[in-house]
Parts: structure tokens; C-alpha cells; sequence
């Protein structure tokens, strides 16, 4: 304001206001950034905090046990736990070791023994901080948590402390967030315990790198034939990539996957500044370079089949042990494919376990039994030296002795010599022919309530496929006796007999006879299942033939008695000789009275044992002559007999002389006088049931209700119902004290273990069915919580009892899941399908369109052509050409336009359609 200017005149009120502020200065205004700020914090607080609550209201329990759990089992870690281990051994049925394995990994590697490259390749790519967390990476688990917020699973952050921790110390696959907090506890105490430098050394000498081999030592002589301080760069970043997925990066069934996968591990190593780029070029552009080497293989197994035998079904027994359900009848081929694909993964990853030691096998193998029918085998098959290409004896052998009573492998033979030929046939899928008959078509048909002497009629028939059947003989001989068709082996009756089973039981039951070759197209060949269409081998021929003698109750077989494992002290696998009803107690002693005649009367009277009479069996003969096969049994033991060549690339096109056709039956009469004299057997006949009464001299009839006793009789099964019960009520008594006797359990203690399985059993069943695929790895999750419950239930009859039930859970599971894929599946192809048709029709309009603009096109220029021709004019051939590209265009669109004949001297003429 000018000096000279007067203040302006304020009134009355205004001055008041003017005062007032003078004396009460207003503060100055405050930001509300802040109070927004710390409201959104406050909020995201207490809704964190709600949900952990929630959570922990929910989980809590399984959380604290799990911390327990991680505690307890940390605490008994040592480090002979991933020292070398004692190698595992094979004992006969008197305890007497007859058989030391050799681990794949002789040597195990100290630390500073460990190629440094090896070392910090491994670290840069699975555990970047691995020298500075302390078991858990802090970084690594919130990556993980957001990651299971976002696709609700468990994945990454796993440090090599937790990953040495799952594989070797839980053996647990599963993507849980119970066996998470274990690993995580359990990877802390390691640590606590051990130096980085051990858990490295652990790490490298234990974990699994595919085809067998267990440490780097081991895997790179295997890949390369080399010792682990000679790898190369794109070597060691091959072999340090496989543990990640030993499957998807398998440098030999998955190379492409493989070098993918070492090319990764080479660009974060070049990342991380280990080398250069020049070096990451070079190598990234090798081939794989692989020199496998199978030198680490072990001839102390495969020089003796009842050894490799039991090794087999102790592999089977830690694969059950660890979670996997096997299974032998399928409802589609994907279905197979997916489970030998798992299955096979799995039993080599559990066979190298065995072999890298810390194992007790014991077995049922009687060495001087098991020798004696390699000496009868070999002595019967002497005059036969021809060899094919990889100098195998031909034709060969395969042969399975079964224990009736108890299931029980007593001798088993794979082959004619062990000598480069690893390969047990015994176990070996091939065509068995008629063999088959009896488990498949005529056991059924005795059930139905058919009789040994009912008449059947050799007729023409023909099979699924249209084709007619053939008998060995020519033409048919219209009706006969069962008796005689199974006597003669009379193809038509065998399959009409099949064929009347609609519901083809024969195929479920061959899966309960775990039948591990059957396919859904053998179930798709129906009857011609009867005729051997499909394929086994003589173990599984003789333990089916041997369930007949044990009144239609199946025994798996199997030389395994008892696996253990020495570090862990505990019985992973205890044979309790299971039985399963299979076939009717009727049914099976009228198969075992018929099978009798084709000694007596029939095809197979050259197999009849001189010192023994009432030997029942049945040949099998395969188109052509190129599988023979006998399976005969008497009360105490069943001998499955095979014979043929590898291949069919043999002389006569494979197909056996008839001095070779008869080496199966001559094999078992051999077998069998030595074992009837070996075993003492009693020259008695097979047990007949009170239900079967025999009527004439030949055939059997079954009775509707059992015979009266007499008093005697009545006596007699009440003394041995008595004894029965008792001795059951003993055993009983005992099985269901093991808790005490053996591991100390209080009562209360072992109800309260029991109880947890059993609730949550009843609370996952109160679920009801999958109704949503997403919530698959959730229920998956639930039974994996509950195998880690029964883990700590110590009465073993009750173990099994919740084994049985989780395993049936994870069978209608994948049920479920594939229901729902299926219908999935559908879905997407009805969309898809009506978004073709959408398009097709939008398509067929454009096209009718353009069809429609181009005729009136066509029209006019047709008649501009015929009139320069008409006058032949000197633009003629253009007028031509024009048309024919409006032709051509039109065709393009599906339209017609007809050729034409313009009187074009053939001169003239070029390429088109208007001549």
C-alpha cells in the first residue's frame, strides 16, 4: 500500500474478526495423508491377524503336532544316517546269509574329496544363500508363502538343508504345509547339529540322480564313465540339474529335456558370474556326451534268480511301505500307461535304495532246493546248444515252484545260464496259450454249476473279431464231456464256456490273482481271453493254479519273509501268507479232479510223475509252436513251465521242433519226482469237500446243503473248532499286544494314536465325493496327514486296517478326479465344437457372399470373352485370361464354373480352365 494512501474503512463487525484472530492465531492446517496411511496399516493388521487366528483355530493342532513331530524326529538324526551304510543282505530260511550286495556307490566322498566345481555349481542353482541361512531361507519361504496364497499350493523355497531333509529323512513327496513345518524344524536342528560342509557332503552322497545311482560319484561314473573330479563344465551342469526332477531330465529316456535343463543351470551360473559368456556359448552347444556304463552292476544278483527274485519283491514291499498302491486290472490304456510309468519310476528309485545298503532280506529260499532244479533244468535242456546273436542259449527256459500252503517261492528259474544274460524270465510277460483255460473259462463254468461229465459241443464259433476258430486238429467232433474238451484242450468249448460269463469275471479275477501284464484290449478280446490271448509268466501262472488246491483261496507268491530296515530298526515288510477268496471250494476240486485226466487221458500224459498218481495239470501251446508251456501241481506244490525263444528271428521263424514241444512236461516230471521225494510227500489225493459227492466213476456233483455228521464226525469238528478258535483267540491276543510287548505303549497311549487315524478317516468321508478338481491336492493332502498319523499307531493289525482304508481313499479319489476331468474335458470339446460350428457358418456366409458377388462378374465377362472371339478382336486373349481368374477365384470359393470351349486354336492356348 502507497505511503500517502489511507486504510481502508472496516466496519463494525469485521474489526471484531480482525481483533479476534490477532489474539487466537489459527493453527495451521494438518495433512490427513498420514491418518489414511496408518487407518489402511491398522486394517491390513487386524485382518492378518483375524485370518492367522482362523487358521490356527483350524489348524492349529495339526501345526503343533507337526512341530512335535519335527522335534522327535530331529533329534535321532546322526550322522551314520548318511554315512556309508552296512550293505544289505539276503538271507535263506534259516537266517544264514546267502548273499552280500554291493551299493551302486562303493566309495562315499568326504567333502574336500568333492570336485569344487560340483560344489559351487550346486549351490549357485538350488540354494543361492546356502552360507547364510541357517537350514531355512527367510527370502525364500515368503516367495513361497505368496505363492501358495496365489495357486493354494506349496512350492519352492526349499533350501538344500530342507530338500537333503525330505528325501532321506521323511521320504515325502507330498506339497503339504504339515510336512512343510517338519522339514523346515527338522533342516533348523540340522543345522544346529552339523557343518554346511557335512550337509553338502550328505547331500551329495545320498541324493538321487536316476537309473539307480544315489551320489555324484556314483552317477558320474554311470553317465560318463569318469570319476566326479574329471567332470567337465557342461557335465557337472548336467548332472547337477537331474535332482531337481530325476523324470523330466533324464538324459537317457528325456535328452532333449536334459540338455534344456543343463543349458538352464549354465545361464544362471554365467549370471551369477562363475563364467563367462564366451564359456556359456561353448558349452551350452555341446551334445550331452554321454559314455553310460552299467560297471557298478551287480552280478552277485543277477547270477542267481531266487536272489533277484527277492530283491524284486522286497522292492515291491519298501514301494508299498512308502505310500504306492499297485494296482492289475485297468479300465483304459492311458490309465496303464500313466501307472507303469509311475510304477516304473518308483521301483527304480526303491531297488537302488535297497541296493545302497542298510537292508535285511529274509527270504523262504532253500539253497539246496533252488540248486537241485538248476541241475534238473539244465540236464533236461543239455542237447539244446544252439545260440542266438548275444550268444544266449536257445530255445529257453522259465520255471516257478510254489509252496501250496503257504504261497512261497521254492525254487525259480529264469533262464538256461546266467553268463551275460541278466534277464529273469521267470518274471518275463509272453503268451501262455492254453494253460489259461482252467483260471479263466472252466473254473467259472464248475461255479455256474456245470460238472466235469456235463456235455458241451465242439461247434464253429468265432471270435470278437469275426474270425473263426481253430482247434489243433481239423473239422469239430460235435459233443463231448467238460471232462474230455479240457482233456483234448478243445479250443470252441473253452470259449463258448468264457463266453457265456457276460459279466467277464475271469478278467477281475486275474487282476485278483495280480495278473500284472492283462491290458483293457485283453478285456476287449473277451472269450479269447480263455485261449491265452493274453500274457504272463510262470510265476503268476503257478500262484493262480495253486490258489485250486488251497480250495480256491490266492496266495501272492513271492521268497520274501521279511524286509527290515537296520538303521531305522523297523519291519518295513512282514509276509503274512494273505489268502483271498478267488474261486468256490466246488469249483476248485472239480477243476483239480479234471485237470487229473490230462495226465491220465489227455495231452498231458507225458508229464505223469512215476512216484506220485494223482498229479493234476494242463499244457498250453501258442500259434505256431513258438510258446510251450505246463503247469501241473499235486497237494503240496504247483511247477509253471515255459519254453520258447527270445525272439522270433530264430531258425524255422521261432517255432519249436516236437522234440522242444515236449521239454515243459518232461522239465516238470523231473521237478516234480524230485520234490514229491525232496518234500516226502504222502501219496494222498486232494482234499475232496464234505460238499462234493462223487457220482459214478467219473463226475462230481455238489451238494445244495452240507452232508449230516455223524456223531463221531461232530465230535471230531467240535474238538478242532475248539482248537481252531483258541489258537486264533492266542494269536489274536498277541497281535493286538504288540504295542506293548515291543514298543512300550501304554494302552491309553496306543487308543489315543488309533483314534486320530479313525476320526480323520470319518471326517474326510464326511466330505462326500470330489465335486471340483481344485479341491483334489486338498483331499490328497488330507490322506497324506493321515499316513503320517498311522505312522505312530503301533498295533500292527490295526496299521493295516488304516493302510487298507487310506489306500481305498486314494483309489476313489482318482476316481473321482477322473470323472471330473472327463467331464472337463467334454465340456471344453461342446464348447469348442459349437465355437466351430459358430465359425464354419459365419465362414459359409462370407463365402456364399463373395460366391454371389463374383456370378454377376463371371456373367458379364463370359459374354465380353465370346464376343471378342466372336470377332476376333485383338484383345481377345486378355478378355480370356480375365475370365479366367474370375473362374479360378470362383472355384477357390467352392462355386461352380464350368469349363469352356471358345474354339481357341491349341496354339494359342495357355494354363486354364476356358479352352
Amino acid at each position: 500500500m502507497a505511503a500517502d494512501q489511507e486504510p481502508p474503512v472496516l466496519s463494525r463487525t469485521a474489526r471484531r474478526n480482525a481483533e479476534k484472530a490477532a489474539r487466537h492465531p489459527r493453527p495451521p492446517k494438518k495433512h490427513r495423508g498420514w491418518k489414511i496411511f496408518f487407518g489402511v496399516l491398522l486394517t491390513l493388521v487386524v485382518i492378518l491377524v483375524t485370518a492367522v487366528g482362523v487358521a490356527w483355530a483350524k489348524y492349529g493342532g495339526q501345526a503343533k503336532q507337526a512341530i512335535t513331530d519335527g522335534y522327535t524326529i530331529a533329534a535321532t538324526v546322526k550322522r551314520a544316517d548318511f554315512a556309508p551304510k552296512q550293505p544289505t543282505v539276503v538271507k535263506d530260511r534259516n537266517g544264514q546269509v546267502i548273499r552280500t550286495l554291493s551299493p551302486n556307490q562303493p566309495l562315499y566322498l568326504r567333502y574336500n574329496q568333492i570336485n569344487p566345481g560340483i560344489v559351487k555349481g550346486l549351490v549357485a542353482v538350488e540354494d543361492r544363500r546356502f552360507f547364510e541361512h541357517h537350514g531355512v531361507d527367510p527370502y525364500a519361504v515368503i516367495r513361497s508363502t505368496f505363492s501358495m496364497l496365489r495357486r493354494r499350493q506349496v512350492q519352492g523355497g526349499s533350501t538344500l538343508t530342507q530338500q537333503l531333509v525330505k528325501n532321506d529323512i521323511l521320504k515325502d513327496q507330498s506339497q503339504t504345509p504339515m510336512r512343510k513345518i517338519r522339514e523346515m524344524l527338522i533342516a533348523q536342528e540340522l543345522e544346529q547339529k552339523f557343518s554346511k560342509h557335512d550337509i553338502l557332503e550328505f547331500y551329495l552322497n545320498d541324493t538321487y540322480f536316476g537309473h539307480g545311482q544315489y551320489g555324484i560319484g556314483s552317477a558320474a561314473k554311470f553317465y560318463f564313465n569318469t570319476d566326479q573330479n574329471k567332470l567337465t563344465v557342461s557335465q557337472i551342469a548336467l548332472l547337477v540339474g537331474i535332482p531337481n526332477n530325476p523324470t523330466l531330465y533324464d538324459p537317457l529316456n528325456n535328452p532333449t529335456g536334459a540338455r534344456n535343463r543343463r543349458n538352464t543351470v549354465l545361464y544362471v551360473w554365467e549370471q551369477q558370474g562363475l563364467i563367462d559368456s564366451q564359456v556359456f556359448d561353448r558349452e551350452s552347444a555341446k551334445p550331452l556326451g554321454l559314455n553310460v556304463t552299467n560297471a557298478n552292476q551287480n552280478t552277485n544278483i543277477t547270477d542267481n534268480y531266487a536272489v533277484s527274485y527277492a530283491l524284486t519283491n522286497a522292492t515291491e514291499a519298501l514301494m508299498s511301505a512308502n505310500g504306492f498302491t499297485f494296482q492289475y486290472a485297468f479300465k483304459d490304456t492311458k490309465t496303464q500307461q500313466n501307472y507303469n510309468a509311475q510304477y516304473n519310476q518308483l521301483y527304480q528309485q526303491d531297488y537302488a535304495q535297497l541296493l545302497n545298503g542298510g537292508y535285511v532280506i529274509n527270504t523262504s529260499i532253500d539253497m539246496g532246493i533252488q540248486q537241485q532244479i538248476e541241475k534238473i533244468t539244465n540236464a533236461t535242456y543239455a542237447p539244446y546248444t544252439a545260440k542266438d546273436g548275444q550268444g544266449r542259449l536257445q530255445p529257453q527256459v522259465a520255471s516257478t515252484v510254489v509252496d501250496n500252503q503257504t504261497g512261497d517261492v521254492l525254487a525259480i528259474i529264469g533262464g538256461r545260464s546266467t553268463q551275460n544274460d541278466q534277464v529273469n524270465r521267470a518274471l518275463s510277460a509272453r503268451p501262455f496259450g492254453s494253460t489259461a483255460k482252467p483260471i479263466v473259462a472252466y473254473a467259472e463254468a464248475f461255479s455256474r454249476g456245470y460238472t466235469p461229465m456235463s456235455t458241451v459241443v465242439d461247434r464253429p464259433v468265432t471270435n470278437v473279431n469275426g474270425q473263426p476258430l481253430q482247434n489243433y486238429y481239423a473239422g469239430y467232433h460235435g459233443s463231448m464231456t467238460i471232462r474230455h474238451a479240457l482233456e483234448d484242450s478243445v479250443n470252441t468249448v473253452a470259449f463258448q464256456l468264457a463266453d457265456q460269463d457276460t459279466q467277464k469275471s475271469y478278467y477281475e479275477k486275474l487282476g485278483q490273482m495280480q495278473f500284472s501284464a492283462i491290458t483293457p484290449a485283453d478285456l476287449a478280446n473277451g472269450a479269447a481271453m480263455a485261449l491265452g490271448s493274453f500274457r504272463t509268466n510262470t510265476t503268476e501262472m503257478a500262484g493262480a493254479y495253486s490258489s485250486f488246491a488251497l480250495s480256491g483261496q490266492f496266495i501272492a507268491p513271492s521268497n520274501l519273509t521279511m524286509l527290515y530296515d537296520s538303521y531305522n530298526r523297523r519291519t518295513v515288510f512282514q509276509n503274512g501268507h494273505e489268502k483271498k477268496n478267488v474261486f468256490s471250494a466246488n469249483a476248485s476240486y472239480m477243476m483239480l479232479n479234471t485237470m487229473q485226466g490230462v495226465l491220465k487221458n489227455g495231452l498231458g500224459k507225458a508229464a505223469a510223475l512215476n512216484n506220485y498218481p494223482y498229479t493234476a495239470g494242463k499244457t498250453g501251446t501258442t500259434d505256431n509252436y513258438r510258446d510251450i508251456s505246463f503247469v501241473g501241481m499235486t497237494p503240496r506244490f504247483t511247477i509253471a513251465n515255459w519254453t520258447g525263444y527270445d525272439s522270433n528271428n530264430s531258425s524255422n521263424n521261432g517255432q519249436l521242433t516236437d522234440a522242444m514241444q515236449m521239454l515243459p512236461m518232461t522239465l516238470f516230471k523231473a521237478e516234480g519226482q524230485y520234490l514229491v521225494t525232496t518234500l516226502k510227500e504222502a501219496k494222498t489225493d486232494f482234499p475232496m469237500p464234505s460238499t462234493i459227492k462223487k457220482v459214478g466213476n467219473n463226475n462230481l456233483a455238489a451238494l445244495p446243503e452240507k452232508q449230516t455228521q455223524t456223531v463221531s464226525d461232530r465230535i471230531t469238528s467240535e474238538l478242532t473248532s475248539l482248537a481252531s478258535s483258541r489258537k486264533q483267540a492266542n494269536a489274536k491276543r498277541l497281535a493286538n499286544l504288540d504295542y506293548r510287548l515291543i514298543y512300550h505303549l501304554s494302552k491309553k497311549e496306543e487308543d489315543r494314536r488309533e483314534k486320530a487315524v479313525s476320526e480323520a478317516i470319518a471326517q474326510f468321508n464326511s466330505q462326500g465325493d470330489l465335486t471340483e478338481l481344485k479341491k483334489y491336492d486338498t483331499r490328497l493332502k488330507q490322506i497324506q496327514d493321515m499316513r503320517y498319523k498311522n505312522q505312530k499307531v503301533r498295533r500292527q493289525s490295526a496299521k493295516r486296517s488304516f493302510d487298507d482304508q487310506l489306500n481305498h481313499l486314494v483309489q476313489d479319489l482318482n476316481f473321482q478326479q477322473a470323472l471330473l476331468q472327463e467331464e472337463e474335458s467334454n465340456a471344453k470339446l461342446a464348447k469348442y465344437n459349437q465355437q466351430r460350428a459358430a465359425i464354419e457358418s459365419q465362414r459359409e456366409q462370407e463365402r456364399q457372399a463373395k460366391l454371389a458377388a463374383l456370378q454377376p462378374q463371371y456373367e458379364s465377362q463370359l459374354a465380353a470373352t465370346r464376343q471378342a472371339y466372336a470377332n476376333n478382336a485383338s484383345d481377345k486373349e486378355t478378355q480370356r485370361q480375365k475370365l479366367i481368374a474370375i473362374m479360378n477365384e470362383i472355384r477357390s470359393y467352392g462355386g461352380s464354373a464350368p469349363d469352356l470351349n471358345l474354339n481357341v486354336p491349341a496354339a494359342a492356348s495357355s494354363s486354364g480352365s476356358a479352352r
